[in-house]
């Protein structure tokens, strides 16, 4: 545990150990072990504690003495993407693999932007596996399915009528008014080519 490390983040925050055990829902005395070394630390508490502090949670995992063996992880390309945003799944058996960031969570996928007209043509984007409302992704790039069976990727926005969503897609800044969404999907980390 590099106690000073956590201490020094801790200050330049302007954040004591007990306004940490705060916000992350701990009791004092268990923060105080976990910042000594005497108590092991979650990955769960070093998220919330990356989060806080800013900075990059291998990079917390590391300082806690969790042994992290790779910054890298591939995901498979396993879709791709019109100049509309229309996604479409690639069959299994023909996706390629390519390197995301240590930190996306397992299952994640990438979507090739095949848009020959675009700057963006031949990007990556890595989206996570969790599919949730839309409500809980506004102002958010995402994968989104329609109720009609359609994959899209776009900027989710409030909708004119209740229960929809306008959605700006990417990479070609068309609006969809009033979609009904069945789920999205966050778009994590796009990888310029």
């Amino acid at each position: 545990m590099d106690t000073l490390w956590f201490r020094d983040k801790l200050k330049d925050k302007k954040l004591s150990q007990r306004g940490l055990a705060k916000l992350i829902e701990l009791d004092p005395a268990a923060v105080s072990l976990m910042l000594r070394g005497q108590r092991k630390m979650t990955p769960h508490e070093a998220h919330q504690i990356s989060v806080i502090l800013g900075v990059p949670i291998l990079e917390v995992m590391r300082r806690a003495g969790i042994d992290v063996t790779e910054d890298v992880r591939k995901a498979p390309i396993a879709a791709h993407m019109d100049s509309d945003g229309l996604v479409m799944a690639m069959p299994n058996g023909t996706h390629d693999m390519s390197s995301s960031p240590g930190d996306c969570p397992i299952g994640t996928y990438a979507v090739q932007v095949r848009a020959h007209n675009s700057v963006k043509d031949g990007w990556l984007l890595f989206i996570t596996p969790a599919q949730g409302n839309a409500i809980d992704h506004i102002d958010q790039l995402c994968t989104c399915a329609t109720k009609a069976g359609k994959q899209l990727i776009g900027v989710v926005r409030r909708g004119y009528r209740r229960d929809t969503q306008n959605l700006i897609l990417w990479p070609s800044n068309e609006t969809i008014v009033d979609a009904d969404l069945a789920w999205v999907s966050p778009v994590l980390w796009i990888k310029p080519t």
